[in-house]
Formats: structure tokens, C-alpha cells, sequence
């Protein structure tokens, strides 16, 4: 479990795509690997930054007057957009990484972590260099080897999950949501309820590449 509070994007709560990867989330793609009462039910989201340690990280500021005060002034809705394109599905080592979607390259995503992270006053650079954002799936101790060997089926569920969402949008999933820090020290069952600071992105665009569906 972590031993500080996270940073995410998260999509519109209203938004079908949001449903959808939920769905995937607790349901569809767990169930692959474990039985109904060993799944891992967390929110969709692409981590900004972890290591938000709520003693040093806020200045003395509460997360959500800390939030508030990050600037994000380079992103507009219709002008300059932040895009979150879910590109491939992968399945790795970590624990919080087993089976996720990995986002198409781009540097708005990276430049809004390394924002948030000097804003913590912590290391810039980790933004550039091992940062590597996604979207999971699934959480788990199962072999990765496992995971891997599942990850056709899994793109297959994707497709019939969010093909109609692709089809009528032109590849876009949801526009909008929000930037949330989270107490991810809390067990992972009780994240769902553990936003502590909440502010709105009009300017993030949640898209998938013809990679996914």
C-alpha cells in the first residue's frame, strides 16, 4: 500500500466512458483472474503524480487551496487541450500496473505532472524520465506471465466495451473531469471515498487510438 496521497485525472463522473471503465475495472477484466471476493474495485484515473506527502507537499496549505493554486493556465478547452489517448493494453510487474492501458506519447500529460510536481516541491525530471502514464485495469499479485496471456481476450472486451463510444465520437471517449488528490494511503476498497481536494479540467480530452479498438 502507499504511504502517500496521489494525484489523478479523472474522467466525468456523468460520462458514459466513465461507467464503462468501471465496469472493466470491477468486473470484466478482473474476473480473469481472480474470484469475486479478491477483486481490487478502484476508480478510473491516470496517476499525475504519487509521493504527495501531506505534511511537506501542500506548504501549509490544505490539498485543496494547494490544488487550487497550481497553475494550469497553458490548457483551454477548444484551444489547448491536455489528451489522454488510451493506446495499448499491457501487462507488467507492478502490482498497481498489472494489466493496464498504456497512453499514446505526449508531452501536455507530461508537462501537467512535472507542473503538479514542482508545485510539491519535488523532482521535476521524474516527470521526463520515468513517469509512465496509464490507466489500470487491474490490481493484483498473479503472475505477470499470466496477465500476458490474457491480454488478447482482454483487447477484445475493450473493443465491444468502448466501440460504440469510439464510433459515434470519432475516437473521443469523454470530454472534461476533474484533477483529484487522493489519500491513497487508505486501503484501495475505501478510494472511491478518499478525494480530499477535487478541481475541475475542461481542458482534458479522453481519446482512445485504433490501437484499442
Amino acid at each position: 500500500m502507499t504511504t502517500h496521497l496521489s494525484l489523478w485525472l479523472v474522467p466525468d463522473e456523468k460520462s458514459p466512458f466513465t461507467k464503462t471503465a468501471q465496469e472493466l475495472i470491477s468486473d470484466t477484466v478482473p474476473r480473469n483472474f481472480v474470484s469475486s471476493d479478491e477483486i481490487n474495485h478502484f476508480p478510473p484515473h491516470v496517476t499525475v503524480t504519487g509521493e504527495l506527502d501531506a505534511d511537506k507537499a501542500f506548504g501549509g496549505k490544505s490539498a485543496q487551496e494547494w490544488l487550487d493554486s497550481i497553475d494550469f493556465s497553458a490548457y483551454k478547452a477548444g484551444q489547448k487541450e491536455v489528451v489522454l489517448e488510451l493506446d495499448t493494453v499491457e501487462a507488467e510487474d507492478p502490482f498497481f500496473r498489472k494489466m493496464n492501458i498504456a497512453l499514446k506519447e505526449n508531452d501536455d500529460v507530461r508537462q501537467v505532472s512535472a507542473v503538479s510536481r514542482r508545485a510539491a516541491g519535488l523532482d521535476e525530471a521524474w516527470s521526463k524520465t520515468e513517469y509512465r502514464p496509464h490507466l489500470s485495469l487491474f490490481y493484483g499479485d498473479v503472475p505477470t506471465q499470466q496477465v500476458k496471456a490474457k491480454v488478447p481476450l482482454i483487447e477484445m472486451k475493450i473493443g465491444f466495451s468502448l466501440g460504440d463510444l469510439f464510433a459515434c465520437c470519432g475516437g473521443t471517449l469523454c470530454m472534461g473531469g476533474y484533477i483529484v488528490v487522493v489519500d491513497t494511503r487508505k486501503p484501495i476498497k475505501e478510494w472511491h471515498d478518499a478525494i480530499v481536494a477535487k478541481r475541475e479540467t475542461p481542458w482534458a480530452m479522453w481519446r482512445a487510438t485504433r490501437n484499442l479498438i
